[in-house]
């Protein structure tokens, strides 16, 4: 079991870089279309999601050690901001412009990179246990 963190939103990374900002019209469209073609592409979405457990330590913790929400979506969130640019929102709408197969493969990939955050997130100090297994 991992012991649930909190941060102030101000000191998430998620907020710094705007994976909650709004945004409509051509640009959600595209956004969403580049988030589905990255959910389509499993190592280079892990490699996305991978991204955000090392750029976003606080994030990370904050939401991850949150074992009643839906973490996966999280992670895919964050590694669609990250790589293409595609807000939380955004993100959400490029999710369902994949087919089922395609969905349970990124929640795949999602849970892979989930059960790698986890084992390098108990039994040690988190950051000490990422940066060794980084290293």
């Amino acid at each position: 079991m991992i012991d649930r963190v909190y941060f102030h939103y101000q000191d998430l990374e998620e907020w710094r870089d705007g994976m909650w900002r709004i945004v409509g019209g051509k640009k959600r469209q595209s956004n969403g279309e580049a988030a589905a073609k990255l959910m389509q592409d499993s190592p280079a979405f892990e490699a996305a999601m991978m991204r955000a457990l090392e750029e976003w330590p606080n994030s990370c913790r904050h939401n991850l050690s949150a074992e009643d929400t839906n973490r996966l979506a999280w992670l895919g969130h964050a590694g669609c901001l990250l790589e293409v640019g595609s807000p939380e929102e955004n993100t959400r709408y490029g999710w369902h412009m994949l087919t089922t197969k395609e969905q349970d493969e990124a929640n795949a990939t999602a849970q892979k990179v989930l059960d790698a955050w986890i084992e390098a997130n108990t039994d040690s100090p988190p950051l000490l246990k990422m940066m060794v297994s980084h290293a």
